[in-house]
């Protein structure tokens, strides 16, 4: 008997909350797993960097576009089932992706992005909250009306919004003195871990009990009111939260006079916590169970625990490795999580700070989630907030900042608190121990640049200098303070740089022109493939893969050598050159980066200068660190 093939499943909307757990789900059960790649994407690093993790785990990359109805078909027809997962906002745009599902005529499955609570069942909803349910509705129609087989999953409540918040609005983490009770707190409702959600979708996409059905993922275990979420975090924390209640009336009230995304959140709060909306009805002949059809399934959420104690033997674990306790500043962006990976891989003891200003920052607060699973240790502290800034300084003995470009200055903070904290202090180490033979911590503030060294950029291209002038700014202040630091200069980061071949405005591979920088070069050169060989006729760069960056930067925080000293990567030569006129009358945003890449391609700016007495080079410093060179870095851009 000829063994069954997996269905290959095409996600849509796979860079997003819930398209992630989609494809992880697709993967872990051994469907040939397609992701679609709009070619809209542009400089949306975080989606880029997601797309090529699923790649790099076995998911193949589909380019085509919702306004390509052409490309669309195409893509639809090389897979069995089709997943979406497209954000709230482009919830009528899969009235295009209905269209070609229809005219490829080969789909066995669509499941549309609903995920949450069942749009059939909120036809009485409160008024600001119920648009979105009616978007939903004209969807389903849409694919009825084209015969389309389909599965609706609901899963009614994430637990990641709704849980580890405790139920509380513009917050994703729990409150720390007092706790908002919708009435009196005894609604019941119903949550389920996002995770559980991707697991349930991929099972019930080859299941003929799920066929045009809708999917209830209702686990019985949690089935919760507010007050019994309160009472679990409330055991594991140790602490008794003050609770405040609030009528019905009153909250609705708390929606006037606010803009649309707080009406309709509040619209659906009341529904589910005042309302009952996930409880009052049961499941019809329309419906089916997930916890039912799929027993052998072990859900992540029958104990959620939204943030767990802090193990006791944590500062134990601290003393007995006695490697430097490292705080990262700007931990959740391109280049902090980098940094944490690193300092957790080579042993250290990592902290991270997270600020209390997050919010509603869905993948800030996922990232630091993740740290903590893997053993850093979350520090709670503001930027404004000069006391609990130098709090969370004295627990550590380096601090590295990985702060995002527009917030470089903010770093005067930070270095403030270095300096009033008093346990970063240079001339007692240079004094007690440089010249001992023994090691020995080295206290350490390593700023956030991480690219192009700005002592070398005095005469860079305006408007382009003006984040060099304020990394300046930041070392004049970290030297008047006598504090021991590192600046590390990363040269370029070839997924900026490299991957899009030095192309502007993308952060992935020209299809069929390449514009090359320079004169005695055609511009609207043919690039045929990812030939290093070519490259290296084109520009002359230098390019260091961002991952390197984490590793030699913590590499470097215990090591005397670096100390006060600026470290250079190896350079890897691969093309480039210039194109100031282009700059014209475009954004600040546009200005500056054509003065960069001036200054990087044509003026060579990466290249003209030797590292003197105040520069180390971390390649020589760490040999046994096997960096990545651009050719195996191409590679993840090959399907």
């Amino acid at each position: 008997m000829e063994e069954k093939k997996s269905s290959r499943v095409l996600v849509v909307g796979a860079t997003g909350f819930v398209g992630r757990r989609i494809v992880a789900a697709s993967l872990a059960e051994g469907h040939p797993t397609y992701v679609l790649m709009r070619p809209e994407l542009g400089l949306a690093v975080d989606k880029v960097q997601t797309l090529l993790v699923f790649k790099a785990r076995g998911a193949r990359l589909l380019e085509a576009s919702l306004d390509d109805h052409r490309s669309l078909v195409a893509a639809v027809r090389q897979v069995d089932v089709v997943v979406s997962a497209m954000s709230g906002g482009d919830l009528l745009q899969q009235l295009k992706l209905v269209e070609a599902i229809k005219d490829a005529g080969n789909v066995k499955r669509f499941i549309p992005s609903e995920f949450g609570l069942d749009p059939a069942m909120m036809g009485h909803a409160t008024e600001s909250g119920r648009i979105v349910f009616d978007q939903k509705m004209i969807i389903r129609r849409a694919i009825e009306d084209a015969n389309i087989p389909h599965t609706y999953v609901s899963a009614s409540l994430f637990a990641f919004y709704f849980v580890a918040n405790l139920g509380q609005m513009r917050t994703l983490i729990p409150p720390k003195e007092k706790v908002l009770i919708y009435g009196d707190g005894n609604t019941k409702a119903i949550f389920v871990d996002e995770d559980d959600a991707g697991t349930y979708t991929i099972k019930s996409i080859e299941d003929p009990r799920a066929l045009n059905k809708t999917l209830h993922i209702r686990p019985k275990e949690n089935f919760l009111t507010q007050n019994e979420v309160i009472a679990k975090w409330e055991n594991l924390s140790g602490k008794v939260l003050e609770k405040i209640s609030i009528t019905g009336d009153e909250f609705l009230a708390s929606r006037e006079g606010t803009d649309y995304f707080n009406q309709a959140a509040v619209g659906h709060f009341y529904d589910i916590f005042y309302k009952g909306c996930l409880t009052n009805f049961e499941i019809g002949e329309n419906g089916v169970e997930a916890t039912l059809l799929y027993p052998e399934v072990k859900l992540r959420s029958k104990h959620y625990k939204t943030c767990d104690r802090c193990v006791d033997g944590f500062d134990h674990h601290c003393r007995e490795k006695k490697s430097s306790r490292v705080l990262v500043v700007g931990a959740t962006g391109f280049v902090g999580r980098r940094i944490v990976a690193v300092s957790l891989v080579e042993g250290h003891p990592t902290y991270v700070l997270m600020r209390r200003e997050l919010g509603l920052a869905v993948d800030k607060v996922q990232n630091l989630l993740a740290f903590k699973a893997r053993g850093a240790r979350l520090l709670e502290a503001s930027l404004d907030d000069h006391r609990s800034l130098v709090a969370a300084v004295r627990q550590v003995d380096v601090v590295v900042s990985a702060m995002a470009g527009s917030d470089l200055l903010q770093q005067l903070k930070l270095v403030e608190a270095i300096k009033d904290a008093g346990n970063i202090e240079v001339n007692y180490f240079r004094v007690r121990f440089f010249n001992s033979q023994r090691r020995f911590l080295v206290p350490r503030f390593i700023p956030s640049e991480f690219g192009m060294d700005p002592a070398m950029m005095e005469h860079a291209t305006e408007p382009g200098r003006i984040p060099f002038d304020q990394k300046m700014i930041i070392r004049r202040a970290i030297e008047d303070a006598n504090i021991p630091h590192t600046y590390v200069s990363a040269s370029l980061f070839a997924f900026k740089f490299v991957a899009n071949l030095g192309q502007m405005r993308t952060l992935i591979p020209p299809k069929e022109k390449v514009l090359i920088y320079g004169d005695g070069n055609t511009k609207d050169e043919i690039v045929a493939s990812l030939s290093l060989d070519h490259l290296f006729l084109s520009y002359i760069a230098i390019f260091v893969d961002e991952d390197d960056t984490g590793t030699y930067t913590i590499k470097s925080i215990d090591d005397p050598r670096a100390l006060n000293r600026r470290k250079v990567l190896e350079k890897i030569s691969i093309t480039g050159d210039e194109f100031l006129a282009s700059r014209e009358g475009t954004d600040d945003f546009n200005q500056m980066a054509v003065g960069h890449f001036y200054d990087i391609f044509y003026k060579g700016c990466l290249t003209n200068f030797e590292i003197g007495e105040n520069g180390v080079e971390a390649t020589l410093l760490y040999p046994e660190v096997h960096y990545s060179r651009m050719d195996e870095y191409l590679k993840r851009y090959l399907n």
